[in-house]
């Protein structure tokens, strides 16, 4: 029998990933969850037949799944227009839809996205196994906001130990069906590639770990087949990539002209992360292996990007 998979937050950027590598394999029927439809009957492109698209999160629990994978996100900073409030909200609003959902349907198997910020400020070294996050209980700023969010939902899904739930840490990720406007770095590189601008960027010689889609897809496929797991995964590529290794490669294949300036204010809301991926690699344990490394990912989906946007 196909393994009943419900997505919600369908429309995001790593459902879509996700959502494309489903549907290229046979046992699965997917059930989106979203609140725009338009945007995922578009991204579909009536490919397929082994989805439904749903609109209303309250039929979730009408519904007998064996996985949930949460998605819900609330976009970048620019998104957001400095309403942090909804990094709380959001979050808790279908977290909590989807621990009420387990607790009706025990078998189910959750699994949640977390992030990188779990473990808090220090991005000086590479996260590991003793990671402390050491949070300024009295001096709380907004940069705090999202790692306390994604420590705090870590911490609740551990306290439901008999449920079967799976936090997945992502640092960075990058795919084909990424939203351009989002003022990510690659995005940026990408769009001045395209309109022919010159990019700035300081001389922070930062480290990133970008997933590909498929790797991500393979984790989630590997969670399934072990099922009966209470636990958090950090998600890592064959290899992180530093920031002048990539604006090479964009510059000798794509002619990509920057400019590199002293380091300015930093403007993310979850503060500056200079060296920010992880050691910590306890899926190894349960025989996964990244194939690709950060820059094989930046290549083949940024490829596939400026080929169909210059075709």
């Amino acid at each position: 029998m196909k393994r009943q998979i419900a997505i919600l937050g369908s429309s995001s950027h790593i459902a879509k990933g996700l959502i494309n590598n489903f549907l290229r394999y046979r046992g699965y029927n997917l059930h989106l969850y979203t609140r725009s439809a338009n945007k995922v009957y578009y991204f579909l492109g009536g490919r397929g037949e082994d989805y439904r698209i749903h609109q209303r999160y309250d039929v979730l629990m009408n519904y007998k799944y064996n996985v949930l994978i949460n998605c819900v996100g609330v976009g970048t900073a620019s998104k957001l227009q400095g309403d942090y409030t909804k990094y709380f909200t959001v979050n808790e609003e279908y977290d909590n839809l989807a621990i009420g959902y387990l607790c009706k349907y025990p078998n189910a198997l959750y699994i949640s996205f977390s992030s990188g910020v779990v473990y808090g400020k220090d991005y000086t070294k590479p996260a590991n196994k003793n990671t402390t996050n050491k949070i300024p209980v009295n001096q709380i700023v907004k940069e705090n906001y999202y790692s306390i969010v994604k420590l705090n939902s870590e911490a609740k899904h551990r306290s439901f130990e008999n449920l079967r739930i799976v936090d997945l840490r992502i640092f960075s990720y990058f795919s084909r069906f990424i939203d351009l406007t989002d003022n990510y770095f690659v995005c940026e590189i990408i769009n001045c590639i395209l309109n022919k601008k010159t990019f700035i960027t300081n001389d922070a010689n930062i480290t990133r770990d970008y997933i590909h889609p498929k790797d991500l897809f393979l984790i989630i496929k590997k969670c399934i087949e072990i099922g009966n797991l209470n636990t958090a995964f950090d998600v890592t590529s064959a290899k992180s990539v530093k920031k002048r290794e990539i604006l090479d490669y964009f510059s000798e294949n794509y002619g990509l002209k920057y400019k590199i300036v002293p380091s300015v204010e930093n403007a993310s809301p979850t503060g500056q992360k200079n060296i920010y991926y992880s050691k910590y690699n306890k899926l190894a344990q349960f025989g996964y292996k990244p194939a690709l490394t950060s820059m094989e990912t930046i290549k083949q989906e940024s490829r596939y990007i400026l080929n169909n946007r210059k075709s």
